[in-house]
């Protein structure tokens, strides 16, 4: 097998295949084509237009050609009655008759066009103000962004007067103003406005802040974009800033808490581990629950890790069905949108510099027993069991080992991005690399990832565009084995479970050998043994993707989009024979998997204005996605040395048969929307998708779903035109269906598995059936209701966003058991109906004016999940020992997934946990469990703040969960009074019972393991409040810094720093099973520790 990369050792250089090898070169040849032609030369106009406003005739040019108008309302009369009667003239042209001998002139910059007053004589002034001469000033200044970059047209006001005005392309500006008491208002669409006192000062430079919520942001919605003020469906938006807040190289981490409705939880701590988001709940019970995401208009097949945030503009979130059905049957649980950055056309080049360096430590350990309270624990556990005492507590050793202390570290983390970027006239660019190394709080865990990332957008010509975008990313996480879940069998359990009274290292220096002890029902290792076992997951993956945009006529595009995603991934592993009970004289294995996805997409759009004040759009096309993936593995055991590892598999002495498999699909696709936006009040969006997949049966293989929104912006109304402090008021109401595809491909046809069976000294190979054909399998189908409510107050500084929604899943993709008589095991099939009702309240306020500000946003999320059909009760998948049992249950009028087991009944005489006997039989089967908990939260919620003092900056940002339970698997190891024979929780050692001490926290100890059942002893309230982040920066730009830097931030930050919870676990914000095809959900098993970090970081542009 090739591999992608060289090797391990060198982190750049990769080989790749020649479907890689054409992708490449297509972009390469993409990059250079360079266009000769301006667009504001050529471009022809056509108008005739009598006696309009002049507001009038700018939207028209606006219609016409890709030009945007910057101006002050206060210096521009938009009322002047004027009259244009041209055919195919240049923009110049008609600027010319519109301001010829009027008090305006313009300039154009790209596809920009200035106006602004024509400056006065040097001098000048009417005879009745010639007083007022005298005490007037000139003031001159530039005004930025937050990065340094100038920013042109920002309204420039003199308070109280009419006197202003606006910044040109370069972002200077020069305005005459009353005297030294008079104040500057800047403001500017999309930033926050300030005030400046005008003082003794001849020049003043700032810069504006961008706003976290303005109406003329543009978001994207799939096949197009819309502005923010006409979305007429639920809709969120993340920015550049909130996905960077947090030292994390996963995109997904970064959502958490930053949109409502949207729930985000890890796996584990680990470096590299699975996070997981759902949207509105959970709608299925054999697939996984997570989003569609699309990068840059690819729908990704595999993971999103390979993202660097860094390069991240925008995260759209679309989270009901008007806004997803254009997706249609990958749509139900939401799709988010991810669009990357990119140069700016006209911009010189920008050299852009991030880093951050930091340190982690383990957020919280266990509180275990130290080495005189184990052994006596050891000897009553030992004599409950009638077996010999293990521990002479008159001759005990002084060995008090922590084995929490001896696994963890002070891991260091640090990440680096450096970014080029910029365009011409009719091109933009931008190339960017990055690497990151993070170490694993717990020792010999850790990883490594390199990307780089090209981007081009190119004007061919005046009717031609081409884009261009491609990543490559590859990544090594040093696993460790840690997250496998066993009791004793991963360095992070085997600290648990290893006895204080050990040391690490025995009188020769050798790893001390832990053994095993009478009342020990497994064999135990070291834990530092495991640092020796191999686990290196390596990744490496590219995404092209390129498309080229044609204008056919005015409104009308065409555009053609190809892509490739391309993921190699490769699990070496070794445990070496000194692991005591696992791998006797050495176990290896091998897995490569190999994933292609290739997309190809037609899309034909349309937009056009219908007289003055109507607007339309449409959007109309064909995509084709295909998959594939090849799987190997390979495994053997009994090496005569450990030196080779998994690189000699051949000369094991048992070597397991090789697997391997292939698996595809397809998916054919028609949609279509329009959008229609009636008079600035009334906007309609109707959407429709017939998708056509290979993995459904032969009876269903197309779906068709379809969604219609309204809008109704309240706003506008002649009876609110009164309110002027009222930004926006829009109401929202939209209904539609979307599908699933939670199944792999071919469960619709009858699959077989491999057999062996023995003919006398001959092993034969054969094929046995197991799973029964069914031709009408078909998707699972969600329908949604959504009601909103929009608004925005003076000036967009307050905030709010109400959403509910009612959400509907119908026939679920379930695996039912088939008797034996049938040849078959089981069948996939459709059956039941899951529910999911919920508000949604977001709400933002900015405070203060000038030097200080306060932003602060605020989100909280309802959600009720409930299985409304499915026939018999469904049980999740079994949990490892020592449980060896399902814990999670579908139940008809339950949440999807509840805890279900036994409940606790006291103690008998013997300190034993008793039982309730429900079904009253006098003996305890599994006829007596019942439902125990529930794993979703009543509600989640945020609350960011951004306290900003000249160029000092405070971001304090909290999150929390509330009414959620964790089924604390961990418990069964450290909180069960000896039953699995490792260490436990020193509460156990303080309160278990005795004939003095019934009513005990804690059974008898014991060695017992019968008396461990899934009950509410280990259903956990799970609710917090934690700290998430705060980040303190401080930045400079413009004149104030040398050697050609033009913006800098220093900042220093800390994540997880305070939780307040009654878990007793190590974190309550993590669900160790993924819930995906068992239906595990909500539960707490030896996870890897989450961190506490610190970071100090530095951005700058030059």
């Amino acid at each position: 097998m090739k591999k992608l990369w060289k090797s391990n050792q060198n982190l750049w250089i990769f080989k790749y295949d020649l479907k890689m090898k054409l992708s490449l070169i297509l972009f390469t040849i993409t990059f250079a084509v360079q266009a000769g032609s301006s667009y504001s030369q050529k471009t022809p106009i056509s108008m005739d237009l009598e006696n309009v406003k002049l507001e009038r005739i700018i939207d028209e040019i606006e219609a016409q050609t890709e030009f945007k108008f910057i101006f002050n309302t206060n210096t521009v009369d938009l009322n002047r009655i004027v009259s244009v009667n041209v055919k195919k003239k240049r923009l110049e042209k008609i600027l010319d008759l519109l301001f010829d001998e009027s008090v305006t002139t313009y300039e154009i910059y790209d596809e920009k066009v200035l106006l602004k007053p024509i400056a006065k004589p040097k001098g000048y002034e009417s005879t009745s103000s010639l007083i007022k001469v005298q005490d007037q000033k000139e003031l001159t200044g530039i005004v930025t962004d937050q990065n340094g970059m100038p920013l042109p047209g920002v309204n420039i006001i003199e308070k109280g007067t009419s006197n202003g005005a606006v910044t040109d392309f370069d972002g200077e500006y020069s305005i005459t103003v009353s005297g030294e008491e008079s104040v500057l208002i800047f403001s500017f669409l999309g930033f926050q406005s300030k005030e400046v006192l005008v003082g003794n000062s001849s020049t003043i430079n700032l810069s504006l802040m961008e706003s976290q919520s303005g109406l003329d942001e543009v978001v994207v919605v799939g096949y197009g974009s819309v502005d923010r003020r006409d979305v007429t469906g639920a809709v969120s938006t993340v920015g550049s800033e909130e996905i960077n807040a947090l030292p994390t190289t996963d995109v997904q981490q970064a959502l958490k808490g930053r949109s409502a409705g949207v729930r985000v939880s890890q796996n584990s701590g680990q470096p590299g581990s699975g996070v997981q988001v759902q949207i509105r709940g959970g709608n299925s019970y054999l697939g996984n629950n997570n989003p569609l995401y699309v990068v840059d208009g690819f729908p990704i097949t595999g993971s999103i890790e390979f993202l660097n945030p860094a390069n991240i503009e925008t995260i759209n979130i679309l989270k009901d069905a008007s806004a997803t059905a254009i997706y249609g049957s990958r749509g139900a649980n939401g799709v988010i949108m991810i669009t990357t950055k990119g140069g700016q056309r006209g911009e010189k080049g920008v050299i852009d510099i991030q880093s951050y360096y930091g340190v982690q430590n383990v957020l919280k350990t266990y509180d275990l027993m130290n080495s005189q309270q184990f052994a006596e624990m050891a000897n009553i556990s030992a004599q409950n069991s009638g077996t010999p005492e293990p521990f002479d507590l008159n001759n005990l050793s002084n060995v008090q080992t922590d084995w929490q202390d001896e696994i963890f570290r002070a891991a260091g983390i640090q990440n680096h991005t450096l970014t080029f970027s910029g365009g011409t006239d009719g091109s933009s660019y931008s190339a960017s690399a990055n690497y990151f190394d993070q170490d694993g709080i717990i020792k010999g865990t850790g990883q490594k990832r390199g990307s780089l990332r090209l981007a081009l957008d190119q004007k061919v010509n005046d009717w031609t565009r081409l884009t261009a975008n491609a990543v490559a990313t590859r990544s090594e996480i040093n696993d460790a084995d840690v997250n496998n879940g066993n009791a004793g069998n991963n360095i992070w359990s085997a600290a648990l479970q290893a006895p204080p009274t050990i040391s690490v290292y025995d009188e020769e220096g050798n790893f001390s050998d832990v053994g095993i002890y009478p009342f020990s029902p497994t064999a135990l290792s070291n834990p530092l043994l495991y640092k020796e076992r191999k686990e290196l997951l390596t990744s490496s993956k590219i995404l092209t993707n390129m498309a080229v945009e044609v204008d056919i006529f005015k409104g009308l595009k065409f555009k053609v989009l190809g892509g490739v995603e391309q993921e190699y991934l490769e699990r070496n592993y070794y445990s070496p024979s000194i692991i005591v009970n696992r791998t006797p004289e050495g176990l290896a294995s091998f897995r490569m998997t190999r994933d292609i996805s290739y997309l190809n997409e037609n899309i034909l759009s349309y937009n056009s204005a219908i007289g003055q004040n109507d607007n339309l759009s449409a959007v109309a096309g064909f995509t084709v996605q295909t998959y594939s993936r090849k799987f190997n593995s390979s495994s053997a055991s009994g090496f005569t040395t450990d030196i080779l590892e998994d690189n000699s598999l051949g000369s094991a002495e048992n070597t397991n048969p090789n697997s391997s498999n292939v698996t595809d699909w397809k998916l054919l696709s028609w949609l279509g929307r329009i959008n229609y936006d009636l008079n600035d009040k009334y906007l309609f969006t109707a959407s429709v998708r017939a998708d056509g997949s290979s993995r459904f049966g032969e009876n269903n293989k197309w779906g068709v779903f379809s969604s219609g929104a309204f809008a109704w912006r309240i706003s506008n109304e002649e009876f609110l035109k009164d309110f002027e402090d009222l930004s926006d008021l829009k109401l929202r109401v939209g209904y539609g269906e979307t599908g699933s595809t939670a199944i792999a491909a071919y469960q619709s046809l009858n699959t077989l598995a491999e057999e062996r069976a023995t003919f006398g000294d001959s092993d034969v190979i054969g094929f046995a059936n197991v799973s029964a054909p069914n031709p009408d399998l078909k998707w699972e189908t969600t329908s949604q209701l959504g009601i909103g409510l929009d608004a925005a107050f003076v000036d967009d500084r307050y905030r709010l966003t109400v959403d509910y929604y009612k959400k509907n899943t119908k026939d679920l993709l379930a695996i039912i058991p088939l008797p034996g008589s049938t040849g078959f095991t089981s069948q996939i099939t459709n059956l039941g109906e899951i529910q999911n009702t919920g508000m949604e309240f977001s709400a933002g306020a900015l405070f203060g004016k000038s030097d200080f500000t306060w932003d602060v946003n605020a989100m909280v999320s309802f959600n009720k999940n409930e299985v409304i059909t499915i026939g018999q009760d469904i049980l999740g998948g079994s949990l490892d020992i020592p449980f060896n049992s399902s814990i999670n249950l579908a139940r008809e009028g339950e949440p999807l997934g509840v805890f279900y087991g036994y409940i606790e009944d006291g103690y008998d005489e013997n300190g034993v946990i008793q039982y309730k006997d429900l079904n009253g039989d006098d003996q305890i089967n599994s006829e007596d469990q019942t439902i125990l908990g529930d794993p979703y939260p009543d509600y989640i919620y945020s609350l960011n703040n951004t306290l900003r003092y000249k160029n000092l900056s405070l971001n304090i940002f909290i999150e929390g969960s509330q009414g959620n339970e964790l089924f604390w698997a961990t418990g069964g190891y450290i909180a069960n009074s000896f039953s699995t024979g490792g260490n436990q929780l020193v509460d156990v050692y303080n309160d278990y019972w005795t004939p003095q001490n019934t009513d005990a926290a804690y059974p008898a100890p014991s060695s017992n393991r019968a008396q461990l059942r899934i009950s509410d002893r280990f259903v956990k309230d799970a609710s917090y409040l934690r700290l998430k982040n705060v980040k303190l920066a401080y930045f400079l730009s413009g004149d104030r810094l040398n050697w050609g830097v033009s913006s800098m931030e220093v900042y220093v930050s800390g994540q997880n720093l305070l939780t307040s919870t009654d878990f007793p676990g190590l974190d309550p914000d993590v669900n160790t099973r993924g819930g995906t095809g068992d239906l595990r959900i909500g539960i707490a098993q030896t996870a890897y520790p989450t961190a506490k970090t610190f970071t100090i970081g530095f951005n700058f542009k030059i």
